[in-house]
């Protein structure tokens, strides 16, 4: 395994972990008092005052406006509130396995329809596998699962759609992992925090200041800043769709966190979900994440 293979591994674990946080601080978010809006601007309004200093240290990247917004809507405010709308519908194990599963067939239907990357039948067979336990756990919702949890499937294959164009989108037009970061929470702050405070319903004043803690740390320097520099080197070092195939390992370790955090007890069928998913993954990452295939120009196109 070469250098790039290894800290695109590890990047991709240390996201594994941050985002299974992240779904379940976000199912306990959108089951408090809290809006959905509310989370958003808690989240881009934390990041985006992070990143301030780095945009006097790093490069804008040199692309086109419409891709920066592009980067910015699909890891932005469209993504986490797909995430949170979902979150307040369906319970944290739907929502790890929809998103997480959802990604890498999205990723590779833009990998090889924008990027011209060829599928081999490692990632096809994975894909399909991914798809099946996606597909168990909504007909888990619809025939055993409380009205409206499909609302919440709908929403988080939004999310998993989003994601998965921001992961394509920063490897086909090569920005760093800090050049994604300002482009994301910058854009975010200009414009999603102020339509928020002006516009968007919110309850923030209601809420208690322990809740707006988590949430503002979690949301907004864990997971929007953090993950967002992992996340994007990831993706620059394994590809968007082997890494989005890394990130649906989060269901199964959501699932378990959530069993303590939240009282969640997940279904028969949603524990054969994580697992089909599981299995799903380790056969779509195939021999080649072993080998050269994993570096940065595996598959990448100029724009």
């Amino acid at each position: 395994m070469n250098r790039d293979a290894v800290l695109g591994v590890l990047a991709s674990l240390g996201v594994l972990v941050l985002f299974s946080g992240f779904l379940v601080v976000s199912r306990f978010g959108a089951t408090s008092t809290l809006t959905v809006f509310d989370m958003a601007a808690l989240r881009f309004g934390v990041a985006g005052i992070c990143t301030i200093p780095f945009f006097f240290l790093v490069r804008w990247p040199p692309i086109p406006l419409w891709k920066a917004a592009v980067i910015a809507t699909t890891s932005g405010a469209p993504f986490t509130l797909f995430v949170f709308g979902g979150m307040s519908y369906a319970p944290v194990a739907h929502g790890g396995i929809v998103i997480n599963g959802a990604m890498p067939v999205f990723a590779a239907l833009l990998a090889w329809a924008v990027f011209g990357v060829k599928l081999g039948g490692w990632r096809i067979a994975g894909v399909l596998m991914i798809v099946a336990g996606v597909a168990a756990t909504g007909w888990d919702a619809l025939s055993f699962g409380e009205p409206g949890q499909w609302r919440g499937h709908l929403l988080f294959l939004g999310a998993a759609a989003c994601n998965a164009t921001f992961l394509t989108s920063v490897r086909g037009w090569g920005l760093t992992a800090f050049q994604s970061l300002i482009v994301v929470n910058g854009f975010n702050l200009a414009l999603y925090v102020p339509i928020w405070f002006f516009v968007l319903p919110s309850n923030l004043a209601g809420t208690p200041w322990p809740e707006i803690a988590l949430q503002a740390v979690y949301q907004g320097i864990v997971a929007a800043f953090v993950a967002s520099i992992l996340i994007a080197h990831a993706a620059r070092m394994l590809g968007g769709m082997r890494q989005a195939a890394m990130m649906s390992g989060a269901p199964a370790l959501a699932l378990l966190i959530a069993i303590p955090a939240l009282g969640e007890i997940p279904s028969i069928i949603s524990i054969i979900g994580v697992c089909v998913v599981t299995a799903g993954i380790l056969v779509a990452l195939g021999p080649g994440l072993l080998s050269g295939s994993a570096s940065p120009q595996a598959g990448a196109s100029k724009s």
